[in-house]
């Protein structure tokens, strides 16, 4: 029988919940995957990196969790489908799909190459979408389902050494918000979840040294979206601490404008600072190479 998707705190999580997470190698996707186990789910784990993510998957496994790992690059149709067709084949049905895959690049927009616009937008909207639209079909035709998708504060506080970053991120929060009132009557909640700095390998892959935030723990996040199955949400914002500093900042544009500047010049201060240690660090290998190649023929 079909039922509306019910945004409530009436908590509930039938075991043997088919869930499906991108990007579950690492980072929040993995600490996801962890933060499930207590809830005996079947899941179904994707991502580009192998060897993480069967280190990801055997972890699960060790706590007699159902777990899938389906090597795969997002953006790529083929891939999509093996996924979904994978998934059916071996769970016959898709409960919840979180779509954490996602991709950070820190440059200034005047500098930065056109496939590096590209790939942001192929993995952090396009991909998203094309899943969600190849899956919802699955879930209304069951009469439930669950979307979370991965945004970020960054959405609402736009800074410009992520120019294109939050662009996408903010899409993400629009296609969202747009396709919940139309999911709800088939039984699908969409929850998009907007967090702040923590501990991934997020600083590393955009090109910023570790300094430039101390992020906090990305386990407590992990477990809050995993409630979100169990309690959906429409928004889903990360640390606590950003939800006033992201009211206020919507309430007050000049305080806005000096607050992500404030975070854009910190940001930018730490690509530059890895830059330059990059740099010397390359300097110092030729350096290297060359004393080693007199003394060779010395």
């Amino acid at each position: 029988m079909q039922r509306k998707a019910h945004y409530s705190n009436n908590a509930f999580f039938d075991e043997g919940k088919v869930i499906i997470i991108t990007g579950a190698s690492s980072g929040i996707g993995k600490a996801v995957a962890l933060a499930l186990v207590k809830y005996k789910p079947k899941l179904v784990l994707t991502a580009r990196r192998k060897r993480k993510l069967y280190h990801t998957a055997s972890l699960l496994k060790k706590q007699k969790v159902k777990v899938l790992p389906v090597v795969s690059d997002i953006r790529d149709r083929e891939d999509r489908e093996r996924i979904i067709d994978s998934t059916l084949r071996t769970y016959g049905r898709i409960d919840v799909l979180i779509n954490n895959a996602g991709l950070g690049k820190a440059n200034l927009f005047l500098n930065q190459p056109e496939e590096e616009i590209d790939q942001l937008i192929e993995t952090n909207v396009l991909s998203l979408i094309k899943m969600t639209h190849a899956i919802v079909p699955i879930m209304k035709e069951q009469g439930e389902g669950c979307i979370i998708n991965i945004s970020s504060s960054l959405a609402m506080l736009p800074v410009y050494p992520f120019a294109v970053y939050c662009a996408t991120k903010s899409a993400v929060k629009v296609f969202g918000d747009s396709i919940r009132q139309e999911l709800r009557n088939y039984g699908i909640s969409v929850s998009t979840v907007l967090p702040g700095p923590y501990d991934t390998e997020f600083n590393k892959i955009s090109g910023l040294n570790d300094n430039v935030v101390n992020g906090s723990s990305v386990n407590k996040l992990a477990e809050k979206i995993a409630k979100l199955i169990v309690k959906p949400k429409y928004n889903l914002i990360q640390p606590k601490s950003f939800i006033p500093l992201i009211w206020i900042t919507e309430k007050f544009r000049f305080l806005k404008e000096k607050i992500t500047l404030q975070i854009a010049e910190q940001i930018y201060k730490a690509r530059i600072t890895n830059i330059n240690r990059t740099e010397q660090k390359k300097t110092e290998k030729k350096e290297m190479e060359i004393a080693v190649e007199v003394k060779t023929k010395n």
